[in-house]
């Protein structure tokens, strides 16, 4: 059968309130929203914060909008996508801005306590099996999960209910140093092992429920370049980077020089800096899978610094 699988990451889509502005409302009066808010208990008063102490709030309308567009516009059966708050909001998104285009939506709440952003699954084939590695551990690292979002496994089934393929989602350690910190090269070098070890339980993990035979693959926001040091463990293990020379769907707008590769999911201007454009958005294929692979696409940005998310979505048409 035919199978499109891919990588989005959308970009801190919340179920937020802006509650500054809807009690503002409430104090003008209105007669059709009867409310009364009671803070009788100190340990209640609290909305949920981030890890820095900043409310968030969901996105902005026509960000949300230009996201379902691209998702939309890519066709693609099977999503994994990336900052999604929790399950609710990702089924709402199916709803509301996908026009249910998704029979499957999954989303499992994993280990990130600052920013609440897990990994979701869309999809239009039935889904089996899901698994979450949240609570796996490094050996070098015994005493915290190693995996500061998640790892899940999950089934894609045929129309018998049968398994037709293995599809693992990630999201990794980001390589973003917070300016406030006292010694930022440490925390860079810091954020790099974490990485280096999440990839390296990544193919651990995946030796272990799997063969070189099976049809399975490796998908998600990896905050690193196929060829760095931090994810060198997956071509070491025999995946096979199925986005080596990509297909692109539209064009990005911009009087800025390009890369010469298409292969970029992501770009970044810093500080007298030339602006750099990396593939972090990656698939990795099993040696299995690999003869079955009939193309690879990314969906271009029309805006260069971010067009309702700020990076681009990648996927892979499959013969299994």
């Amino acid at each position: 059968m035919a199978l499109t699988v891919g990588t989005f990451n959308l970009n801190n889509l919340f179920d937020r309130w802006n509650f500054t502005g809807a009690l503002d409302v409430l104090a003008q009066g209105t007669s059709t929203v009867p409310a009364t808010y009671t803070f009788d208990d100190e340990h209640r008063r609290r909305l949920q914060l981030d890890g820095h102490g900043k409310l968030l709030l969901a996105k902005k309308p026509e960000e949300t909008d230009r996201v379902a567009e691209r998702l939309l516009a890519a066709d693609v059966d099977v999503w994994v996508v990336q900052e999604v708050e929790n399950v609710d909001v990702l089924r709402e998104f199916n709803r509301e801005h996908l026009n249910g285009a998704y029979q499957h939506v999954m989303v499992i709440d994993g280990n990130d306590a600052t920013r609440f952003i897990d990994i979701g699954i869309l999809s239009r084939r039935p889904i089996g099996g899901v698994t979450s590695y949240q609570r796996t551990f490094h050996p070098d690292v015994p005493n915290r999960p190693i995996f500061s979002r998640d790892l899940v496994e999950v089934e894609i089934l045929d129309a018998r209910g049968r398994k037709a393929l293995t599809v693992f989602g990630t999201h990794l350690k980001s390589k973003f140093v917070d300016f406030t910190v006292a010694d930022p090269v440490a925390a860079a070098a810091e954020a790099q092992l974490l990485r280096t070890r999440q990839a390296d339980t990544i193919v651990r993990i995946m030796a272990a429920r799997m063969s070189s035979r099976q049809r399975y693959l490796l998908c998600g926001d990896m905050n690193d370049t196929p060829d760095s040091p931090a994810l060198a463990a997956y071509a070491k293990s025999g995946l096979v980077n199925a986005l080596t020379a990509p297909t692109e769907i539209g064009a990005v707008k911009t009087t800025v020089e390009l890369p010469a590769s298409p292969a970029w999911t992501s770009t970044f201007k810093a500080a007298r800096q030339p602006r750099t454009f990396d593939l972090i958005d990656q698939i990795w294929l099993s040696p299995g899978l690999v003869p079955r692979l009939q193309g690879a696409f990314i969906g271009r940005r029309k805006k260069l610094a971010r067009d309702g998310t700020d990076h681009d979505p990648a996927w892979i048409a499959l013969d299994i």
